[in-house]
């Protein structure tokens, strides 16, 4: 059995999705949907009478093998439970027709799909291109079969749906990547979400609803369309190689690269328009003046040393072509969409290869915290990825090393020099009470260490390696915060030198953060706790939440843009995952 298309029907939708209107053309002008909740007409009425059996053989057949004969990504399986909510809620079978009549939504429906990208998205996942055409096509036909139509009719359902999943929590399950987070706190009952937009805002209110809100994530959307432009207009000529036998350029000399170094950061935002070259008396471009400030910010923004100087290191972060840069925003997406929503509480962030963290309070409206963070080592130590709740305070701590810290590294010492330990303020116990009295590090005591009888711990105070202050949230990786006498560390620009604990520059600023709502726990308290003669803890009012990241770009709320270097290489797993399509890895499909 066949139907015509109604002409109304089609013409009004048609009149959203041919022009090309993304998806913040039209229902989405606005963040929120106002736009599309403002214009969204009352549901239509529904046909009565037995749907036609061509739809519906076509629906049963789609439902039950959960593959569809024309899209991509064919398999169904990730949508297959909400495709059959959604329609066996509908009596003709059909959920973006009423019989015959397109509902108002599926324009919105379909331009959701086309502008997937400004999510930083492909609509290509969603079959986005291959559904205008078959919309298209249906257009052109003097009557529609029931089977093209429920196929269409799926098509498009199946793409909402699978953008939502992507919009809500992300494509790729983090914890195939080795990551500690649980994304499965964020699914949804998306039948429901898209039968709700269907008869209401539309489906571009809906994915604004569900997209993260959080000031990083706004602000790296943002800078995503920014880049994409830049990418548009066409990438600079590249950065020479520096000459043959030097290994840099110094504020002051000449070299033929200057032109192409003042086009690039130009293009990068750093270096006014207007800014001039001054010329050797043969000719060659001076690097001096307005460009060497330029570099400056440059590499201040790229986790350089901000000294001016052209190293090959600066160079080549100069040469990263843009197109790397949207995708490092692209990415950067992904992964914040992986979060809980934040809100409405304090939190603690690190970025970590940005070496940075940052307190966050959304209530307050403020960020009022930020200091420089040493890391886990790159190659063997790397700082897990996680969310937990911080509970407690301990100042003036011991420090308890880990076995394989014990072993390999202060028992080996401890044979070589048998001063070391008193050295270090290092003693032998038998046991993590903090009442354990030191024993002799004679050599059968260290062979009990080894053997795991005895620990090791390093008494309280100035030379202690956790500083004198540390910042519990249990975990299994027993990862925490702390202090440390090494600040000069603080210095470097790339600091990845930990066993995988976090190093904080400011201890003593951070826990007057963290206990702001503890009574009594003012600055002064929290001094007179560093220099204590034990250790004292505090438990947190509320236990609050600490956000362990990995981002390689960064947008301050200054609106500046930082880019950091790779060096966990979670960018290029990530990347390697998302470039496969579907099906994305879930829990137990390790992308490793």
């Amino acid at each position: 059995m066949t139907r015509r298309l109604s002409i109304t029907g089609a013409v009004l939708v048609s009149g959203l999705t041919l022009t090309g209107a993304g998806c913040r053309g039209r229902e989405g002008a606005t963040r929120g949907g106002a736009a599309g909740a403002a214009t969204s007409p009352a549901p239509l009425a529904e046909p009565g009478g037995p749907a036609d059996p061509a739809v519906a053989s076509t629906v049963v057949r789609v439902l039950e093998s959960a593959r569809h004969p024309w899209l991509r990504w064919p398999d169904l399986t990730d949508v297959a439970p909400a495709l059959r909510d959604l329609y066996g809620g509908e009596a003709d079978r059909l959920f973006w027709f009423a019989g015959e009549r397109p509902y108002p939504a599926l324009a919105g429906a379909l331009s959701a799909l086309t502008g997937a990208a400004e999510r930083a998205l492909v609509p290509a996942d969603y079959d986005s291109e291959r559904i205008q055409a078959e919309w298209k096509r249906l257009q052109t036909l003097p009557t529609v079969g029931g089977a093209d139509r429920a196929l269409f009719d799926l098509g498009v359902s199946v793409g909402v749906l699978r953008e939502i999943g992507a919009v809500r929590h992300g494509r790729v399950d983090p914890r195939t990547l080795g990551w500690g987070y649980d994304i499965g706190l964020k699914k949804v009952d998306r039948a429901a979400l898209l039968r709700e937009a269907r008869n209401g805002g539309g489906a571009a209110a809906l994915l604004d609803s569900l997209e993260p809100s959080y000031p990083h994530y706004v602000r790296n959307r943002r800078e995503l369309a920014r880049y994409r432009d830049l990418a548009r207009a066409g990438e600079p000529e590249p950065l020479p190689a520096l000459p043959r036998g030097r290994k840099k350029i110094e504020p002051g000399q000449p070299w033929a690269g200057v032109e192409a170094l003042r086009a690039r950061l130009r293009l990068f935002g750093d270096l006014a328009a207007e800014a001039t070259i001054a010329a050797a008396p043969d000719g060659t471009p001076l690097y001096e003046g307005a460009l060497v400030d330029a570099v400056k910010r440059f590499q201040a923004r790229h986790i350089l040393d901000a000294d001016g100087v052209l190293g090959a290191g600066t160079i080549e972060a100069l040469n990263v072509p843009v197109a790397a840069r949207v995708r490092q925003l692209e990415l950067a997406m992904e992964r914040g969409r992986w979060l809980p929503r934040l809100n409405d509480r304090p939190a603690v962030f690190v970025n970590v290869p940005l070496f940075r963290l940052w307190a966050s309070d959304p209530l307050r409206g403020e960020e009022p915290l930020r200091m420089r963070v040493v890391v886990g080592r790159s190659l063997d130590h790397r700082t897990p990825i996680f969310l937990q709740q911080m509970e407690y305070v301990v100042f003036r701590p011991y420090w308890n090393p880990p076995y394989g810290i014990a072993t390999k590294e202060i028992v080996p010492h401890a044979r070589r020099d048998p001063s070391y330990l008193d050295r270090e303020d290092l003693e032998i116990v038998a046991s993590g009470d903090e009442t354990a009295p030191a024993l002799p590090a004679t050599p059968q005591n260290l062979d009990a260490v080894v053997a795991g009888r005895l620990v090791v711990r390093q008494k309280p105070g100035p030379r202690n390696s956790l500083g004198l202050a540390k910042f519990i949230f249990p975990n299994h990786e027993n990862v925490y915060m702390h202090g440390t006498p090494a600040t000069q560390l603080f210095s470097r620009m790339r600091r990845d030198f930990s066993h995988g604990c976090i190093r904080v520059e400011d201890p003593a600023r951070l826990a007057e953060w963290v206990l702001r709502d503890v009574p009594g726990w003012t600055s002064a308290r929290i001094e007179a706790a560093m220099q204590a003669e034990r250790p004292t803890r505090v438990n947190l009012r509320e236990p609050l939440l600490v956000v362990l990241f990995y981002d390689t770009v960064h947008v301050n709320s200054e609106g500046v843009v930082h880019f950091a270097g790779d060096i966990y290489r979670h960018d290029r797993a990530l990347d390697g995952a998302l470039t496969r399509g579907y099906p994305y890895p879930e829990e137990g499909q390790s992308t490793r």
